[in-house]
């Protein structure tokens, strides 16, 4: 056991000198650098960054269909015939000629039920939906750097917690070791105070890993290098604020991206019904067609009727304009039309219906979390007694615990008491601060707060 007792004192002053290294290395971060770190460098926000680019890129008229179709065509060609006919005009021959023909067409639909503006209005509410995406993902992205923060600041402060935890059992081993050199402690005693030693060894160098895993978090989340470490500037701790539940419930209804967006999706479905009704109106377009053609022949091989030959290189050209208006009228199409804009009525119910529930559950999750903060924030003063109470039993104890007037198992009593009160203690500001978070991001309110 003693040589358990070197190699855990060993690594732990390793530790501890790599941590003190790492420190001195770290990279300064205040919780408003890291949120402005991860909107530049978050990879769900860059996302949905390049989606908004293709909604802007689509919301135009040309896409909604308001402008004509000109195509253009050339078709160069290349033949040869082989006459054999005496009764013909030209009796024998090869006939070569080269020919090329180019033409553009035209196509404008000049009347489609208004399809083209309902469409066009379609375009620019789903570059509004596209936008308020982007919203959404940056607020649940602010709250998760914001939550990230904190929770490598509670780690750190849980490691620091368990650290001086780890120091006590250590010198309460030495102190009792030495007794026992004297001879005026029992081997029992030594060993459970070994075994404390061992076991808060044990808590502290799992607490580390807690505290660098977190830290690897908030990097996954800032798109920084996973191995990346910082000195936090920011304390573990929270302005508690009086919240009102009315006017929580007023912002959230006129700010909170989700519902705003869920709006903007019930525009979209009544724009369906309108693309769906603009089926049952004519459609009226216009068609314009111009084409030429140049041939050259060669008609030098050519035998004619009357014994002579043709010559080469014999031109010609011809012209092609035209021009139709073109009214097209479904009368039936077994029912389709019907049956589509019937579904696109009741998918704007579906949306309706979308919407009512989206509004109540957002009002339970505001009344729940406001009730949450509020008691969060008497649980944090409790915890804040609590922890000064056990500090001070803790010092108390130390020195009854030397003077003799309590033994080893009441010392211990009153450091695990200490131990975990802080621990309940620094995680009740985590909740607080989680609580507040929410509340922030429920009312719409998260980003101009931070």
């Amino acid at each position: 056991m003693n040589n358990q007792i070197r190699i855990a004192a060993l690594a732990l002053t390793l530790l501890g000198v790599f941590l003190g290294n790492v420190v001195r290395a770290q990279n300064e971060l205040s919780l408003s650098q890291a949120i402005e770190t991860g909107l530049a460098n978050n990879f769900s926000i860059q996302i949905e960054k390049n989606k908004q680019l293709q909604a802007a890129n689509l919301n135009t008229w040309g896409q909604a269909g308001m402008f004509p179709n000109i195509t253009l065509n050339g078709s160069p060609g290349v033949s040869q015939t082989n006459m054999d006919n005496p009764a013909g005009f030209i009796q024998s021959g090869n006939i070569k000629s080269n020919s090329i023909n180019p033409s553009i067409t035209a196509n404008w639909t000049l009347f489609d039920g208004f399809n083209v503006r309902t469409t066009k209005r379609r375009l620019e509410l789903l570059q509004d939906q596209s936008d308020g995406n982007a919203m959404i993902v940056i607020e649940n992205t602010v709250q998760a750097i914001i939550l990230a923060y904190y929770t490598a600041l509670l780690e750190q402060r849980r490691t620091e917690v368990f650290s001086n935890t780890l120091e006590l059992s250590r010198d309460r081993y030495n102190y009792v070791k030495m007794k026992g050199e004297l001879g005026s402690a029992v081997t029992f005693d030594i060993l459970t105070d070994k075994n404390a030693y061992l076991t808060d060894s044990s808590n502290y160098l799992s607490q580390v890993l807690n505290h660098k895993n977190a830290v690897r978090n908030l990097n996954l989340l800032l798109a920084q290098p996973i191995d990346m470490t910082y000195q936090f500037t920011d304390s573990l701790g929270v302005q508690e604020t009086s919240f009102s539940l009315d006017e929580l419930a007023a912002a959230m209804k006129s700010s909170n991206s989700n519902l705003r967006n869920q709006y903007v999706n019930q525009e979209i479905l009544r724009k369906d019904i309108k693309l769906s009704k603009s089926a049952m109106y004519p459609t009226v377009s216009l068609g314009l067609n111009g084409s030429k053609n140049w041939q050259t022949q060669d008609l030098s091989d050519a035998v004619f009727a009357g014994g002579g030959s043709g010559e080469s290189g014999i031109k010609s050209s011809t012209a092609n304009l035209s021009a139709n208006l073109t009214l097209s009228f479904t009368l039936f199409n077994g029912g389709r039309i019907k049956n589509q804009i019937k579904n696109a009525r009741i998918a704007e119910q579906i949306g309706q219906l979308q919407v009512k529930d989206l509004e109540l559950t957002l009002d339970n999750s505001l009344i729940s979390t406001y009730d949450r903060y509020n008691l969060r924030q008497n649980l944090n003063s409790i915890a804040a007694v609590n922890l000064e109470t056990a500090d001070l039993n803790l010092d108390m104890g130390e020195e009854r615990y030397r003077n003799g007037s309590i033994n080893s198992f009441n010392y211990r009593d009153l450091q695990i008491t200490y131990l975990q009160t802080a621990l309940v203690y620094y995680q009740s500001i985590y909740n607080l601060i989680e609580s507040k978070t929410e509340l922030l991001r429920l009312s719409g309110g998260i980003l101009s707060e931070n």
